[in-house]
């Protein structure tokens, strides 16, 4: 009879401790899942010079005191905070379930193509984020319906386009007018600045024929196109979805540039 009082007392002591390690380990688990994360921003870009209205998305974000700028120039002003909706078939570790939206003043003079900041909350401070930077007259804003070659939105390059895959199936037509030779590429900003659009790019001529495309890159899902027109005449770029899918959050910056054609020299 002792032994098995024995037997059943380390038993019951067993499991008490077993119990008592899944609590401490739910609470350190707990604890950790506290921490602030920002995922996105809507828009991914800021103007500088004037004050920007920023959406940021992300994890224990709702419990947020401030945000911190690494360039003290920098002033933002917390507007609200809460929680955030998930889009259908989404997770919250990919688009966030928690919001801050924030006034985000930056210098006309700022220096740099992006401004990294963090959001403090009472259980710590987020792993630094970016907002790129961009500058009155050197880009513009997408604008719908520009959803086919027979509705494109015109473009003048340089430049860059603010844009959004605003809804699942959603593409963005842009038109220029090119010279035979000369060098366009294009370039998404997107994924690295946290959007969760995979995005594609398609180089087309006014005959619909397509010339050139452009996907995933090295470390990264945003696409960077080059390509040399082969003759004079109007091109489309077309920005979409990977697979398809877009959102308000699904936010791009594409930067659209050419060089001049090298001239022929007679022989």
């Amino acid at each position: 009879m002792r032994l098995f009082q024995r037997v059943r007392l380390l038993t019951s002591a067993a499991i008490c401790l077993l119990a008592a390690l899944q609590i401490v380990c739910a609470q350190d688990k707990k604890a950790e899942d506290k921490s602030p994360k920002v995922i996105l921003t809507v828009p991914l870009g800021i103007i500088a010079g004037k004050t920007n209205t920023v959406e940021l998305r992300g994890l224990n974000l709702d419990t947020a005191k401030a945000l911190h700028f690494t360039d003290t120039t920098v002033r933002a002003t917390l507007a609200s905070k809460g929680k955030a909706d998930v889009p259908q078939n989404q997770k919250k570790e990919r688009l966030g379930d928690t919001q801050v939206k924030a006034e985000v003043f930056v210098p006309a003079d700022f220096k740099g193509d992006e401004a990294a900041f963090t959001v403090e909350t009472p259980d710590g401070q987020s792993a630094p984020a970016r907002l790129a930077v961009l500058r009155p007259g050197a880009f513009i804003e997408e604008s719908e319906d520009n959803g086919s070659f027979a509705k494109p939105q015109s473009v003048r390059l340089p430049t860059t386009v603010r844009g959004s895959i605003k809804a699942p199936q959603d593409v963005d037509v842009f038109a220029f007018e090119g010279k035979a030779g000369q060098r366009v590429t294009a370039e998404i900003l997107a994924a690295r600045l946290g959007s969760p659009l995979d995005a594609t790019l398609t180089l087309w001529n006014a005959s619909n024929t397509l010339l050139a495309s452009a996907d995933d890159s090295p470390g990264d899902r945003d696409p960077r196109l080059a390509f040399t027109l082969p003759a004079d005449g109007r091109y489309f770029l077309v920005v979409q979805d990977a697979h398809d899918a877009g959102s308000a959050l699904h936010g791009y910056l594409v930067s659209l540039k050419w060089s001049a054609p090298t001239p022929v020299v007679p022989k």
